[in-house]
């Protein structure tokens, strides 16, 4: 047998063998895929309580309270009559945000007078808050356009003026990618790219560990062997990848526009990397539980390292440098351009030959710490 096949049929025997790397490498990204989006099935935010504090009691307050509840994002669950009593049920949780309406407001709009109407809220939640500012802006702004309507018409204008005069222009968003605008659409596809590279992290350091504690000293592995262990965890990472892009993006509904043979070759290097970069940080693994000590310490940076949840491009720029040594960083910012905008090759390969430099850096020390487990 050739010292590639024993490495490609030893690193099998390691994973199918040991309960928690089997667990980790075979069945953790698997489940994590089927689970971890359950939250944000309801994309955007919807329904939201609130309340309303109408002071005027007037038809044109009435008619800014029926614009609110209409709204998609804002459900009214109650009328209160102070604005301690709004407070009071935002701090008890009952509503998410209150609108108040002031005094005279009708007679303010009907003169032409500037009528303001405040707005308090939960910051707690920082998707919800923007959601219900979002919707009760919005609902002030269709009275707004209401107000101004009955006004043009009563001057004697046609319907076709009065909206030109309302609305001289008129905004159509066209999102790109995200087209749903949805915090799962959003978050999904990086966090599965996140998923790969930490499940490794974790599952190649748990069987460097191991075979640290058991193997007797023996002639080590050799280069061949140690590609031939690559090959074997990449055959099984290239799986979940594909399992990510297909079937999971399918279930789940997430927006794929790559073209197939583009995202597998970008997915080549992201997959080798990912794994030497696991071997190579799993010579701090001298014990089997440190993996899992090596796990926690680095989820969080990396998390907001690779992109996933932050933007690379709004951290300090030393952390920026510190994230092209990160498999996921460049993984996703390649992969998701490729998938989820449509983006050429051209406006990717930069980060395609990122990761073929990480695997040029992270080969040596992958080496070093599997040497002498062959």
């Amino acid at each position: 047998m050739t010292t590639f096949a024993r490495g490609w049929t030893e690193m099998w025997r390691r994973v199918v063998t040991d309960h928690g790397a089997r667990l980790l490498l075979i069945v953790a990204p698997v489940l994590y895929s089927m689970f971890y989006p359950l939250p944000y099935l309801h994309e955007i935010v919807r329904e939201t309580p609130v309340a309303v504090v109408d002071l005027d009691g007037s038809s044109v307050s009435r008619q800014l309270i029926r614009h609110t509840d209409a709204h998609e994002t804002l459900h009214v669950v109650a009328r209160l009559d102070s604005v301690a009593a709004a407070e009071a049920a935002v701090q008890a949780g009952r509503v998410r945000g209150y609108l108040v309406v002031p005094f005279h407001f009708r007679a303010d709009v009907l003169r032409g007078r500037e009528a303001v109407v405040a707005y308090g809220g939960d910051a707690t939640y920082f998707l919800q808050y923007k959601q219900v500012l979002t919707g009760f802006v919005e609902s002030v702004g269709t009275l707004n356009a209401s107000v101004k309507a009955r006004l043009v018409l009563a001057g004697g204008w046609n319907r076709e003026q009065a909206r030109a005069a309302i609305a001289p222009v008129t905004l159509r968003a066209h999102p790109l990618g995200n087209t749903r605008e949805g915090y799962a659409s959003y978050l999904i596809p990086g966090v599965f790219l996140l998923i790969l590279q930490q499940t490794l992290v974790l599952g190649v350091g748990l069987l460097r560990g191991t075979a640290h504690e058991k193997d007797k000293p023996g002639p080590g592995i050799t280069p061949a062997g140690l590609v031939g262990a690559i090959a074997a965890l990449g055959t099984l990472y290239t799986a979940h990848a594909t399992f990510y892009l297909g079937a999971a993006a399918w279930i789940y509904d997430l927006p794929t526009h790559g073209h197939l043979g583009t995202l597998a070759l970008f997915f080549v290097p992201f997959v080798l990397a990912c794994i030497v970069f696991a071997m190579a940080l799993s010579g701090l693994c001298s014990r089997r539980e440190w993996s899992i000590h090596l796990f926690l310490v680095t989820s969080f940076p990396f998390l907001f390292l690779s992109g996933a949840s932050w933007p690379v491009e709004m951290i300090p720029v030393p952390l920026q440098w510190l994230a092209k040594l990160l498999p996921a960083a460049a993984g996703i910012q390649g992969i998701l351009r490729l998938d989820t905008l449509g983006a050429n090759w051209s406006e990717v390969s930069t980060w395609w030959w990122l990761l073929w430099i990480q695997i040029a850096i992270f080969a040596w020390p992958a080496w070093r710490s599997w040497r002498r487990l062959g």
